[in-house]
């Protein structure tokens, strides 16, 4: 029988003590509901929107509505000023990575709505194109901020910068 997994805890995960770990545990998590993303259509073909599927709409919704964004804020303010000042020539990928960020955003906004009409029984069904895509983008993302960005900031950033970086990372979650 086909069920949707359900998104288990990870045992010790990273704090903002170290940011760029931390920033890496996002990703696992982004890659995770993608997945969901992937599996919500063929489950309600099979299962229709039933608890398991309104429960995975709502994690998937409040993840991309909350955390998704906090994490673009994050790169954007503490990593990517402070690669710009000490590598120059990394202008170009940074602004491409912001770039991918606001489209990232754009195409969320596309499909949340359905989701949410989804999971309310105001449609009965989802495009899983445009699901799929969206999570295909999100995946390609995260990896080139893998291949370069995480690297380039654990080489080109001090420990000190580091630590204020998640002292920052910390202080906007908790609304300061």
């Amino acid at each position: 029988m086909l069920t949707l997994d359900t998104l288990g805890k990870a045992a010790a995960a990273p704090s903002f003590e170290q940011p760029l770990e931390m920033l890496q545990a996002c990703h696992d998590k982004i890659r995770r509901f993608c997945d969901q993303l992937d599996k919500l259509p063929p489950y309600i073909e099979e299962h229709g929107v039933d608890d398991a599927a309104r429960n995975t709409i709502d994690d998937v919704v409040r993840y991309f509505d909350v955390a998704g964004p906090a994490h673009h804020t994050d790169e954007e303010e503490e990593l990517f000023p402070l690669l710009e000042e000490r590598l120059p020539t990394a202008a170009s990928r940074l602004e491409q990575l912001s770039a991918e960020h606001g489209y990232l955003h754009s195409c969320w906004n596309a499909i949340r709505d359905d989701l949410v009409a989804l999971r309310d029984g105001r449609i009965r069904q989802i495009s899983r194109t445009e699901l799929q895509e969206f999570a295909r983008q999100y995946r390609e993302h995260a990896a080139a901020e893998e291949e370069w960005l995480f690297p380039a900031a654990a080489n080109a950033l001090s420990a000190e910068e580091l630590r204020q970086a998640g002292a920052n990372m910390a202080r906007r979650r908790q609304g300061g």
